[in-house]
Protein backbone atom coordinates (compact mmCIF):
# COMPACT_ATOMS: atom_id res chain seq x y z
CA UNK A 1 0.00 0.00 0.00
CA UNK A 2 1.56 3.38 -1.00
CA UNK A 3 2.12 6.04 2.28
CA UNK A 4 0.04 8.78 1.51
CA UNK A 5 2.32 12.07 2.22
CA UNK A 6 0.08 14.76 4.19
CA UNK A 7 0.67 18.38 3.96
CA UNK A 8 -0.99 20.55 5.93
CA UNK A 9 -1.45 24.58 4.29
CA UNK A 10 -1.63 27.50 6.48
CA UNK A 11 -4.98 29.06 7.55
CA UNK A 12 -6.55 30.90 5.01
CA UNK A 13 -9.10 33.00 6.10
CA UNK A 14 -8.96 36.40 3.47
CA UNK A 15 -11.97 35.30 0.32
CA UNK A 16 -12.99 32.57 2.02
CA UNK A 17 -16.80 32.39 3.47
CA UNK A 18 -17.19 30.17 7.00
CA UNK A 19 -20.45 29.89 7.34
CA UNK A 20 -20.37 29.86 11.25
CA UNK A 21 -17.86 32.63 11.40
CA UNK A 22 -18.87 35.24 14.50
CA UNK A 23 -21.58 32.85 15.46
CA UNK A 24 -19.93 32.24 18.67
CA UNK A 25 -17.49 33.32 21.58
CA UNK A 26 -15.37 31.03 23.60
CA UNK A 27 -17.17 30.00 26.81
CA UNK A 28 -13.68 29.78 28.67
CA UNK A 29 -11.96 33.72 28.13
CA UNK A 30 -14.87 34.89 26.19
CA UNK A 31 -12.81 35.70 22.86
CA UNK A 32 -13.76 35.67 19.45
CA UNK A 33 -13.96 32.33 17.43
CA UNK A 34 -12.03 32.26 14.61
CA UNK A 35 -11.85 29.89 11.15
CA UNK A 36 -9.49 28.37 9.60
CA UNK A 37 -8.98 26.05 6.26
CA UNK A 38 -6.49 23.09 6.10
CA UNK A 39 -5.76 21.62 2.89
CA UNK A 40 -4.35 17.83 3.19
CA UNK A 41 -2.48 17.23 -0.04
CA UNK A 42 -1.79 13.49 -1.29
CA UNK A 43 1.01 12.22 -3.35
CA UNK A 44 -1.01 10.92 -5.26
CA UNK A 45 -2.15 14.52 -6.15
CA UNK A 46 -5.59 14.73 -4.44
CA UNK A 47 -6.34 16.51 -1.76
CA UNK A 48 -9.15 17.24 1.20
CA UNK A 49 -10.23 20.33 2.58
CA UNK A 50 -11.17 20.84 6.30
CA UNK A 51 -12.63 23.71 8.06
CA UNK A 52 -11.31 24.04 11.91
CA UNK A 53 -13.07 27.14 14.30
CA UNK A 54 -11.01 27.59 17.64
CA UNK A 55 -10.95 30.52 20.36
CA UNK A 56 -8.09 33.51 19.03
CA UNK A 57 -7.11 33.33 22.46
CA UNK A 58 -6.39 36.78 22.56
CA UNK A 59 -7.73 38.26 25.54
CA UNK A 60 -5.98 35.98 28.21
CA UNK A 61 -4.51 32.31 28.27
CA UNK A 62 -7.07 29.70 27.26
CA UNK A 63 -7.08 26.31 27.02
CA UNK A 64 -9.96 25.47 25.01
CA UNK A 65 -9.09 23.04 21.78
CA UNK A 66 -10.58 23.81 17.99
CA UNK A 67 -13.61 21.70 16.41
CA UNK A 68 -13.69 20.46 13.15
CA UNK A 69 -16.80 22.41 10.79
CA UNK A 70 -18.51 18.68 10.54
CA UNK A 71 -18.52 18.19 14.72
CA UNK A 72 -20.31 22.19 14.73
CA UNK A 73 -22.55 21.02 12.22
CA UNK A 74 -23.47 18.30 13.66
CA UNK A 75 -24.36 19.68 16.84
CA UNK A 76 -26.42 22.72 15.26
CA UNK A 77 -28.65 19.92 13.48
CA UNK A 78 -29.25 18.56 16.84
CA UNK A 79 -30.11 22.07 18.57
CA UNK A 80 -32.84 22.74 15.88
CA UNK A 81 -34.29 19.55 15.91
CA UNK A 82 -34.74 19.77 19.50
CA UNK A 83 -36.74 22.87 19.16
CA UNK A 84 -38.79 22.25 16.64
CA UNK A 85 -42.29 21.95 16.19
CA UNK A 86 -43.63 18.73 14.05
CA UNK A 87 -44.81 19.71 10.85
CA UNK A 88 -48.28 17.97 11.50
CA UNK A 89 -49.55 20.31 13.98
CA UNK A 90 -48.78 23.13 11.38
CA UNK A 91 -52.24 22.95 10.12
CA UNK A 92 -53.56 22.82 14.11
CA UNK A 93 -51.71 25.75 14.79
CA UNK A 94 -52.30 28.05 12.64
CA UNK A 95 -56.18 27.24 13.03
CA UNK A 96 -55.80 27.91 16.36
CA UNK A 97 -54.18 31.33 15.77
CA UNK A 98 -56.73 32.47 13.41
CA UNK A 99 -59.59 31.34 15.61
CA UNK A 100 -57.56 33.68 18.36
CA UNK A 101 -57.21 36.57 16.13
CA UNK A 102 -60.93 36.69 15.91
CA UNK A 103 -61.30 36.61 19.40
CA UNK A 104 -58.67 39.34 20.40
CA UNK A 105 -60.89 41.79 17.76
CA UNK A 106 -63.98 40.86 19.02
CA UNK A 107 -62.81 41.49 22.62
CA UNK A 108 -61.42 44.66 21.52
CA UNK A 109 -64.25 46.10 20.00
CA UNK A 110 -66.32 45.05 23.10
CA UNK A 111 -63.71 47.01 25.31
CA UNK A 112 -63.47 50.21 22.52
CA UNK A 113 -67.68 50.22 22.75
CA UNK A 114 -66.87 49.92 26.48
CA UNK A 115 -64.71 52.74 26.78
CA UNK A 116 -66.75 55.01 24.43
CA UNK A 117 -69.35 55.02 26.61
CA UNK A 118 -67.78 55.99 29.11
CA UNK A 119 -66.48 58.84 27.51
CA UNK A 120 -69.89 59.93 26.49
CA UNK A 121 -70.87 60.09 30.35
CA UNK A 122 -68.15 62.32 30.67
CA UNK A 123 -69.07 64.33 28.46
CA UNK A 124 -72.60 64.62 30.47
CA UNK A 125 -71.13 65.37 33.28
CA UNK A 126 -68.71 68.29 31.97
CA UNK A 127 -72.12 69.89 30.57
CA UNK A 128 -73.47 69.54 33.21
CA UNK A 129 -70.74 71.06 35.24
CA UNK A 130 -70.84 73.72 32.71
CA UNK A 131 -74.51 74.56 33.09
CA UNK A 132 -74.24 74.44 37.18
CA UNK A 133 -71.39 76.94 36.73
CA UNK A 134 -73.24 79.32 34.46
CA UNK A 135 -76.13 79.25 36.97
CA UNK A 136 -74.12 79.93 39.37
CA UNK A 137 -74.43 76.61 41.54
CA UNK A 138 -70.84 76.03 41.97
CA UNK A 139 -68.21 78.75 42.13
CA UNK A 140 -65.14 78.94 39.72
CA UNK A 141 -62.65 77.29 41.71
CA UNK A 142 -64.77 74.16 41.96
CA UNK A 143 -65.89 74.13 38.64
CA UNK A 144 -62.06 74.63 37.22
CA UNK A 145 -61.31 71.94 39.75
CA UNK A 146 -64.18 69.13 38.75
CA UNK A 147 -63.42 70.06 34.97
CA UNK A 148 -59.57 69.34 35.29
CA UNK A 149 -60.71 65.80 36.79
CA UNK A 150 -62.80 65.10 34.03
CA UNK A 151 -60.58 66.26 31.55
CA UNK A 152 -57.82 63.83 33.31
CA UNK A 153 -60.24 61.24 33.25
CA UNK A 154 -61.05 61.53 29.41
CA UNK A 155 -57.73 61.34 28.06
CA UNK A 156 -56.92 58.39 30.57
CA UNK A 157 -59.61 56.06 28.41
CA UNK A 158 -58.68 57.99 24.94
CA UNK A 159 -55.32 56.54 25.23
CA UNK A 160 -57.13 53.13 26.31
CA UNK A 161 -58.90 53.14 23.27
CA UNK A 162 -55.81 54.32 21.34
CA UNK A 163 -54.07 51.04 22.82
CA UNK A 164 -56.78 48.90 22.15
CA UNK A 165 -56.77 49.65 18.58
CA UNK A 166 -53.30 49.85 17.53
CA UNK A 167 -51.75 47.01 20.10
CA UNK A 168 -54.67 44.96 20.95
CA UNK A 169 -53.66 41.71 19.29
CA UNK A 170 -49.95 42.97 18.41
CA UNK A 171 -48.65 39.33 19.91
CA UNK A 172 -50.56 37.33 17.22
CA UNK A 173 -47.80 38.26 14.63
CA UNK A 174 -44.89 37.74 16.83
CA UNK A 175 -46.08 34.13 17.15
CA UNK A 176 -47.36 33.50 13.96
CA UNK A 177 -43.83 34.18 13.19
CA UNK A 178 -42.59 31.76 16.01
CA UNK A 179 -44.67 29.17 15.25
CA UNK A 180 -43.34 29.62 11.35
CA UNK A 181 -40.07 29.25 12.62
CA UNK A 182 -40.21 26.26 15.11
CA UNK A 183 -41.66 24.28 12.43
CA UNK A 184 -39.52 25.08 9.83
CA UNK A 185 -36.41 24.42 12.09
CA UNK A 186 -36.67 20.24 11.05
CA UNK A 187 -36.30 20.93 7.37
CA UNK A 188 -33.33 23.54 8.03
CA UNK A 189 -31.34 20.50 10.53
CA UNK A 190 -31.87 18.25 7.23
CA UNK A 191 -28.89 16.91 5.68
CA UNK A 192 -29.89 18.91 2.61
CA UNK A 193 -28.99 22.29 4.09
CA UNK A 194 -26.00 24.07 3.75
CA UNK A 195 -24.18 25.04 6.68
CA UNK A 196 -24.42 28.44 5.65
CA UNK A 197 -28.52 27.43 6.04
CA UNK A 198 -27.84 26.10 9.45
CA UNK A 199 -25.88 29.49 10.52
CA UNK A 200 -29.19 31.25 10.19
CA UNK A 201 -31.48 28.77 11.49
CA UNK A 202 -29.44 29.11 14.86
CA UNK A 203 -29.55 33.01 15.12
CA UNK A 204 -33.29 32.67 14.77
CA UNK A 205 -33.67 30.36 17.93
CA UNK A 206 -31.09 31.53 19.78
CA UNK A 207 -28.53 34.13 20.65
CA UNK A 208 -25.24 34.78 23.02
CA UNK A 209 -23.72 31.16 21.62
CA UNK A 210 -21.03 30.24 23.69
CA UNK A 211 -17.92 27.47 22.34
CA UNK A 212 -16.72 25.49 25.42
CA UNK A 213 -14.62 21.95 25.40
CA UNK A 214 -16.26 21.43 21.59
CA UNK A 215 -19.69 22.20 22.97
CA UNK A 216 -21.83 24.99 21.36
CA UNK A 217 -24.39 26.61 24.02
CA UNK A 218 -26.79 29.03 23.05
CA UNK A 219 -29.11 31.36 25.03
CA UNK A 220 -32.11 30.75 23.30
CA UNK A 221 -34.62 32.77 22.44
CA UNK A 222 -37.88 33.28 24.31
CA UNK A 223 -40.11 30.55 23.07
CA UNK A 224 -37.61 28.17 21.80
CA UNK A 225 -36.15 27.86 25.06
CA UNK A 226 -39.46 26.74 26.59
CA UNK A 227 -39.24 24.37 23.21
CA UNK A 228 -35.47 23.49 24.48
CA UNK A 229 -36.25 22.61 28.13
CA UNK A 230 -40.10 20.34 27.19
CA UNK A 231 -39.23 18.80 23.33
CA UNK A 232 -42.78 18.38 22.16
CA UNK A 233 -42.48 14.34 22.41
CA UNK A 234 -42.21 15.12 26.18
CA UNK A 235 -43.68 18.37 26.70
CA UNK A 236 -47.32 19.27 27.39
CA UNK A 237 -48.06 20.66 24.15
CA UNK A 238 -51.24 19.48 22.66
CA UNK A 239 -51.03 17.80 19.28
CA UNK A 240 -54.03 17.38 17.17
CA UNK A 241 -56.06 16.31 19.36
CA UNK A 242 -56.15 19.15 21.87
CA UNK A 243 -54.76 22.77 22.11
CA UNK A 244 -52.49 23.90 25.23
CA UNK A 245 -50.52 27.16 24.38
CA UNK A 246 -48.32 26.44 27.25
CA UNK A 247 -44.91 26.81 25.51
CA UNK A 248 -45.93 29.26 22.45
CA UNK A 249 -47.84 31.84 24.36
CA UNK A 250 -44.73 33.04 26.30
CA UNK A 251 -43.48 34.36 23.23
CA UNK A 252 -46.54 37.08 23.19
Amino acid sequence: MQKQVEKIERPRINGHNFAFSGLAKCGECGAAITSEQHIKKYKNGSSQTFIYYRCTKKLKPCTQKYISEEKLEIQIREMLGKVSLPQEWANDWYKWLDEDEINEKKLAEENVTKLQLELENLDKKLNILLDSFLDQVIDNETYKKKKNELFEEKLKITEEIEKIQTTGSSWLEPMREFVGSALSCAKIARAKNTCSDLAIGAKTVGSNFFLTDRRLVPEYNQGFAELWLNPPSQSQISGPSGKSFSVIRLVS
